[in-house]
C-alpha cells in the first residue's frame, strides 16, 4: 500500500505558513522547518486531510483552493501539494509542531530545511517565487 500525504501552502496576504517539527518526534523533518502537511487517514480525501491537519498543527481554519503538484518522497510517500488560504492570522503550534510562523512567500525556501526543499517539485519552487 502506498502511503499518501498532502501539503498545503497556506497563504495569508504575502506570507505563507511554516512549522518546526518537534525534535523528539521520529521522521525525516524532526526539529526542522517545513511547510505543514498531513498523512491521509483511511477513507479521507485530500481536502479533508488538509483542513484537519492544518487545524491540528497550527490552530487555524483554511480553505483549500487548487492542486499545484505531486511527487514521491525518498521514502516512497506520494505527496500532493495544494494552494490554501487561511481564514485567520492567529496561529499556535500544536500536535507535532513546536513553532509556527508566517514568512514572506518569496523567502519561504530560505527558512525551510534544505533537504526537504531539494525534493519539492519544480512547480512548488516556481509557485513560491511568483
Amino acid at each position: 500500500m502506498v502511503k499518501e500525504a498532502v501539503t498545503g501552502i497556506v497563504n495569508y496576504g504575502n506570507k505563507v505558513l511554516i512549522g518546526k517539527k518537534d525534535p523528539d518526534r521520529e521522521g525525516f523533518l524532526k526539529g526542522k522547518w517545513h511547510i505543514p502537511g498531513e498523512t491521509l487517514e483511511e477513507g479521507e480525501d485530500d481536502k479533508s486531510a488538509l483542513v484537519r491537519g492544518i487545524k491540528e498543527e497550527a490552530g487555524i481554519e483554511v480553505v483549500v483552493r487548487k492542486f499545484l503538484a505531486s511527487h514521491k518522497t525518498p521514502t516512497h510517500t506520494e505527496v500532493r501539494w495544494y494552494e490554501c488560504f487561511a481564514l485567520s492570522y492567529n496561529i499556535r503550534p500544536s500536535t507535532d509542531l513546536v513553532e509556527v510562523k508566517w514568512v514572506p512567500k518569496k523567502e519561504c525556501i530560505n527558512y525551510c530545511d534544505k533537504e526537504a526543499v531539494a525534493v519539492w517539485p519544480k512547480e512548488i519552487l516556481k509557485y513560491l517565487n511568483s
